[in-house]
C-alpha cells in the first residue's frame, strides 16, 4: 500500500510539484481516508524508490571479497562501477545493471541446493 503512495509521491514531484507541495497533498489523501499511521512508511518507501531511481543508468557490483571486483567488471564489460563488499555473499559477485540482475554468487547457489534438498 505504501508503495502505491510513494510512487503517487515520486510522480507529482516529477510532474513539476514542489516537494512541500507534493508531501502535503499525500498527507491530505491520507488523513482524508483514516490512514494517518502510513505516513512514516510511504517516507521509507519513498527513500527507497528515490535511491533506486537515483542509481538508474549506474551499474553496480557487489563482490565477496574485494578481489573479485576485477573478474566482476570484465564480466559486466563496464571499467566503471559501484563496487560495494558483501560479507554475506560467500564468493562471487552480484551484477545490476539498469533492470538486470546477474547473480554469480556462491550464496545463491548454495541456497538453492539446500532448497533443493530439504523439499522432499
Amino acid at each position: 500500500m505504501e508503495q502505491s503512495y510513494a510512487h503517487a509521491l515520486m510522480r507529482l514531484v516529477e510532474n513539476g510539484k514542489s516537494p512541500k507541495d507534493a508531501v502535503a497533498s499525500i498527507v491530505k489523501v491520507l488523513h482524508s481516508r483514516g490512514r494517518d499511521s502510513l505516513l512514516s512508511r510511504v517516507g521509507r518507501a519513498f527513500e527507497r524508490l528515490a535511491s533506486r531511481s537515483a542509481l538508474r543508468g549506474v551499474t553496480r557490483i557487489t563482490v565477496a571479497r574485494a578481489e573479485d571486483a576485477a573478474r566482476a567488471r570484465e564480466v559486466a564489460g563496464v571499467s566503471e562501477a559501484s563496487v560495494r563488499i558483501d560479507d554475506s555473499l560467500i564468493g562471487g559477485w552480484r551484477i545490476e545493471k539498469s533492470d538486470t540482475l546477474l547473480d554469480a554468487s556462491y550464496k545463491k547457489h548454495l541456497l538453492q541446493m539446500y532448497n533443493r534438498a530439504t523439499r522432499a
